[in-house]
């Protein structure tokens, strides 16, 4: 079993570990008081794999992520609800790596469906192996590459938004980002419930396994979709302690045409202390000039 083969397994344990004991008590023998917001929860997966089986554990993931959220989770159609989140979560079988090795894609279909289509959400999340970089663990790889998708990794707070305040996905993916940011800035101090023995004490934290690679795909993202609410937050993140956020931020700025932009590209190729980081920050500078 390789190294990585084995943090899959360890991740898929872990996932099924920590919804057991830290997930909230599930809504289905409960009533539902006003002012709850109940999702109904199906989910369909599908696999090419041998057998049929799925590695990952994208029920017990999904579900972890929607009560980290905050969202009162059912699974039993009966129980009343505000919404329903579908998920059709597909594994389908991708190009040759060798003889008897093929790559596997990930497709995750996401719906939530709301009263009067009010809560509507469509999204299409799909990850592939880089095949141009041939490895002995392509499953292994695509699922972490699923787990670091922004849409995929802020599910739940997406989820929630689109519930609560139905902000559109972009604007529920700043705001997600934002408090990432934000707790990374200001870390919560320790609770005596926090120091109590947990079945999952020894396992490290899925979230915080993924968070700095999600947290740069995100901004990556944000830079794509140029929507200038992102660029407040990608201004902050030019100062992030991390230098490949850092950089991904700067790379993202340099995709806006906004007045604030060159103020803050100067800044940074005159007191970064990464030398690629400050690179980028003048190659943004060079181009607009060049404009």
């Amino acid at each position: 079993m390789t190294v990585r083969l084995a943090i899959l397994l360890l991740i898929f344990l872990l996932s099924r570990a920590v919804v057991a004991s830290a997930a909230p008590e599930t809504v289905d023998r409960q009533p539902m008081a006003a002012g709850d917001r109940v999702l109904y929860l199906t989910l369909d997966a599908s696999t090419w794999r041998p057998r049929g089986r799925i590695s990952f554990g994208i029920a017990p993931t999904v579900r972890l992520k929607l009560a980290s959220a905050g969202l009162s989770v059912t699974e039993d159609p009966a129980t009343p609800h505000n919404a329903t989140l579908k998920i059709d979560y597909r594994e389908e079988r991708g190009k040759q790596i060798s003889i008897n090795l093929y790559g596997t894609d990930i497709t995750c279909l996401v719906r939530l469906d709301g009263p009067q289509d009010k809560e509507t959400l469509d999204l299409v999340i799909h990850e592939s192996p880089s095949y141009t970089d041939l490895t002995d663990a392509p499953y292994v790889e695509v699922v972490e590459k699923l787990q670091a998708n922004p849409y995929f990794y802020f599910l739940g707070e997406i989820v929630r938004e689109r519930m609560q305040t139905h902000i559109d996905t972009t604007g529920a993916l700043i705001l997600a980002l934002d408090r990432q940011f934000d707790r990374e800035l200001h870390p919560q101090s320790a609770t005596p419930l926090d120091t109590l023995v947990s079945p999952a004490e020894t396992f490290p934290d899925l979230d915080v396994h993924y968070a700095a690679a999600a947290q740069q795909n995100t901004v990556d993202e944000l830079g794509r979709l140029k929507d200038s609410r992102a660029v407040d937050l990608l201004t902050r993140l030019t100062a992030h302690a991390n230098r490949l956020t850092r950089l991904r931020a700067v790379v993202a700025l340099g995709q806006f045409d906004d007045p604030s932009i060159p103020p803050v590209m100067t800044r940074v190729a005159e007191v970064d202390s990464d030398a690629a980081v400050r690179d980028a920050a003048a190659n943004v500078l060079s181009k607009r000039s060049a404009h």
